[in-house]
Order: C-alpha cells, then sequence, then structure tokens
C-alpha cells in the first residue's frame, strides 16, 4: 500500500468518526430540547390526593396543539405524556408537542381510531435510548416489573380512566396490533385475543367498563429488537 492509499484511508477513518461524533451530539441536542419541552408542558398538570389522581388544563393544551386529545399517566410517573390525533400516523413520528421536529416525536393515538370514543383506542410512542416517551413499556417484558405496575391512566375529556394492564405481547409492526370492526358482537372475541397473544399469564379480572376507550393498546418499539413491537393492553376498570 503506497503512501497516498493509506493518506486516503486516514482521511476517510477520520471523517466518519467526525460524522459519527456529530450525530452524537445532535441526538444528545434533540434529547435535552424535547426533555426540556415535555417537562414545561407538565406545568398544565398536578397531582392531588396521589400521584395517579391528576387535574389537566386540557384548554390550554389545547390551545398549544389543536391535536391533543388527552394524558396519559404509567409506571409510576415514568411516562406522563400529552397525547396527540392526527390526520396521519406519520406526523408526529418526528415532532413533538409543539411541532417542532425532533426525534423523540410525541405520544399519538392511531389515526383510523376516533380518540376515545371507539371500544378500542391504540396509542403510540418511541422507545427512546435516554429512558423517555414509551421505553418504560419495554420492561414490561418483565412478569414481575408487570405484578409491580398493573395500572395506567388515561386523562381525557374531564374524565379520569384507569387501566388494568390484562396483556403483554412483541410482534412485528405489521401484526402488532389487533383491531376488529367496532361492533358489540366483536368486541368479547377483540378481548380474548388480545389476552391469548399475551408472552405470559396475567391475573387480570374479567370486568371491563364498556363504551368509548374500554381497552388501550399502546405500542412502542422494543429495544433489544429494533424489528419487533412490544404491545401492552389495559382494560378500563374505572
Amino acid at each position: 500500500m503506497n503512501n497516498i492509499s493509506r493518506i486516503i484511508i486516514r482521511i476517510a477513518a477520520a471523517a466518519v468518526i467526525i460524522l459519527c461524533l456529530y450525530y452524537i451530539i445532535m441526538t444528545n441536542a434533540q434529547y435535552k430540547k424535547a426533555a426540556e419541552e415535555y417537562t414545561a408542558l407538565n406545568a398544565y398538570t398536578e397531582n392531588t390526593e396521589t400521584a395517579d389522581i391528576m387535574t389537566v388544563d386540557y384548554d390550554s393544551l389545547k390551545k398549544i396543539n389543536g391535536d391533543f386529545i388527552g394524558w396519559i399517566y404509567a409506571c409510576d410517573g415514568g411516562i406522563s405524556y400529552p397525547i396527540v390525533q392526527s390526520h396521519d400516523n406519520d406526523e408526529y413520528l418526528k415532532r413533538t408537542f409543539d411541532g417542532s421536529k425532533n426525534i423523540a416525536g410525541c405520544i399519538f393515538a392511531d389515526q383510523r381510531i376516533s380518540g376515545f370514543n371507539n371500544y378500542q383506542t391504540v396509542i403510540y410512542g418511541h422507545s427512546m435510548n435516554d429512558g423517555s416517551m414509551f421505553r418504560r413499556l419495554v420492561d414490561y417484558k418483565d412478569m414481575e416489573y408487570c405484578k409491580q405496575h398493573p395500572y395506567f391512566y388515561i386523562y381525557a375529556d374531564g374524565i379520569r380512566r384507569k387501566y388494568e394492564i390484562f396483556s403483554v405481547y412483541k410482534r412485528p409492526p405489521r401484526d402488532s396490533v389487533l383491531v376488529y370492526e367496532d361492533r358489540p358482537e366483536e368486541r368479547p372475541g377483540l378481548v380474548k385475543d388480545i389476552e391469548k397473544s399475551s408472552m405470559y399469564k396475567i391475573s387480570a379480572p374479567d370486568n371491563i367498563i364498556s363504551g368509548g376507550g374500554a381497552v388501550v393498546t399502546l405500542v412502542t418499539c422494543d429495544v433489544s429488537n429494533d424489528y419487533y413491537r412490544i404491545v401492552v393492553n389495559g382494560k378500563r376498570v374505572e
């Protein structure tokens, strides 16, 4: 190998290192900016008697973003974010609540389902390396974690909805969500099929409050294998 070849290789290697460092710096900067934004948004909520009983300033949040439909609280506060719903499922993949471009994105409801009016609502969020957004859902692969954190909460339309987790599974993206037509006769089958899909047995009671938002399905990436999605399903008990 002549000197020119060695110089070219060294330049190329240096360029790769510089690009990697630039990517890391920019990614961390976006993580920081998103964290600051969502921390500030928590000022529009207030815990009352216990951590999972909150008041939410719906009107102010709606003024910030007209796509706002509710707030999710899970994992003892490890997840506490506004929920949006757009005309498609791509807009908030790389946009935060205030519309800024950011890889953290925003927690959003599936555009195919009408907010919390349907029997089932599907909600997506990224699994970020810094532990933010829906990253904590990955912990539900551990049955003990599920036993310790069996509930999550949705605040929407001035109503607090409490959900008990009854199924946790992982699947490829295309098959990750079980969604049936929103017909009463199909609802028992949907719940049973979701329950059967669980990677471990969860002792959740059969009671469920029917109506809009009776079942909420939370979806995120599996950090150990991006090909799969982690799906956490809750049935409304309050």
